[in-house]
């Protein structure tokens, strides 16, 4: 009555995102995938995807209502199947004719763009909140700017990275719909180049650290070592470097996580949606770097079986962070005719590691 009343007088109401899966539930689920998938030499696979998509989007709740997840499992095969083609000519090309690869990088960069809006829409179009599906459209053009022109231009010019990831952002959410209406988010460039500023400082005060805590041990096993002779175990140059590796690759994994909460908090705290509708995400990320660093030292620890916990951790935590600030009527809503979404673009980025999205 109280939320009614408030829209009624124009204040806005916040509904906040919830995720409800546990990580008994969520394991269960995780194992027999494995199984089934190992069993069937990869065949399952396109069914534990869509299970686990199911899974985790059935398990998110706004406004008490949960999103659903509609892809199916033969298009993800088929799309995989492609994948798997393309990859091994590729593969083969470039082993037997090695001049080749050159051709592909082209074939890539041709086809970047393609994979980037297939993918992206594949995942929208299966998407929905109360009967109503996401959509996504971009054209082949827009999607070469901001992924082909800008990429090139990032590997070119290591300053133009921020903007690059705001230039990707941007093309993400901004080509977004809900119901017909458009998602449309806008920030400065100095706030997104202040949060790669503060991840530099950070992560060469890791590099420190790491340096520091390395030697450190080094000089106590060796003190050891003269001490206890045989009964301790010394660190010799191959096994410094091994220890130095893993720490820097978890204080990478620290500021990488760091930084993209911080990114994700500006691009979707600064999104609107059509009709009277604000996102926001308030996530802190100190507490998310400290869950992904964690996530992995227990899942390294148990062997890969802290995995379904770890992935549940996460989505707890950040999910919760996310909502929905309302000054709008949320029934105003309609649902746009769709039809059927090839996966293959989908499965392609995702076998060949393209990440698109935030």
């Amino acid at each position: 009555m109280a939320e009614s009343l408030a829209q009624l007088e124009g204040a806005p109401t916040v509904l906040g995102v919830e995720f409800r899966g546990r990580g008994t539930e969520y394991f269960r689920i995780w194992i027999v995938n494995v199984a089934l998938s190992v069993i069937t030499l990869g065949i399952y696979s396109a069914w534990a995807k869509v299970r686990t998509q199911r899974y985790f989007t059935g398990n998110t709740f706004l406004d008490g209502h949960s999103f659903e997840y509609h892809a199916s499992a033969w298009r993800i095969l088929v799309g995989r199947a492609i994948a798997l083609t393309l990859f091994l000519g590729y593969s083969l090309s470039v082993v037997f004719v090695p001049v080749s690869a050159g051709l592909w990088l082209l074939v890539l960069a041709a086809a970047l763009p393609w994979l980037a809006n297939s993918s992206i829409r594949f995942n929208a179009r299966n998407t929905s909140w109360r009967n109503v599906r996401f959509n996504f459209e971009a054209s082949y053009f827009e999607a070469f700017i901001a992924y082909v022109v800008w990429s090139a231009a990032a590997i070119a010019l290591f300053l133009l990275i921020p903007l690059t990831r705001r230039v990707h952002d941007y093309f993400y959410i901004n080509h977004h719909r809900f119901g017909g209406r458009a998602f449309k988010t806008a920030f400065p460039a100095g706030r997104i180049y202040v949060i790669y500023l503060l991840g530099f400082v950070v992560i060469v005060a890791l590099m420190v650290a790491v340096i520091a805590g390395s030697a450190g041990l080094v000089v106590l096993a060796t003190r050891a070592h003269d001490v206890l002779g045989r009964f301790s175990i010394p660190i010799g140059r191959q096994n410094f470097m091994l220890l130095f590796f893993a720490l820097f690759g978890l204080g990478a994994a620290f500021v990488s996580s760091f930084v993209t909460t911080l990114v994700t908090n500006l691009s979707i705290g600064r999104t609107t949606l059509e009709g009277g509708f604000r996102l926001s995400s308030r996530a802190s990320g100190l507490r998310v770097a400290w869950i992904v660093v964690t996530n992995a030292l227990l899942i390294v620890l148990t062997a890969g079986l802290y995995y379904p916990f770890a992935r549940i951790r996460l989505a707890r935590y950040r999910m919760r962070k996310y909502a929905l600030v309302v000054t709008g009527d949320l029934d105003g809503f309609t649902a746009e005719a769709l039809g059927a979404q090839s996966a293959i673009g989908e499965e392609i980025a995702g076998f060949f590691d393209f990440g698109f999205g935030l």
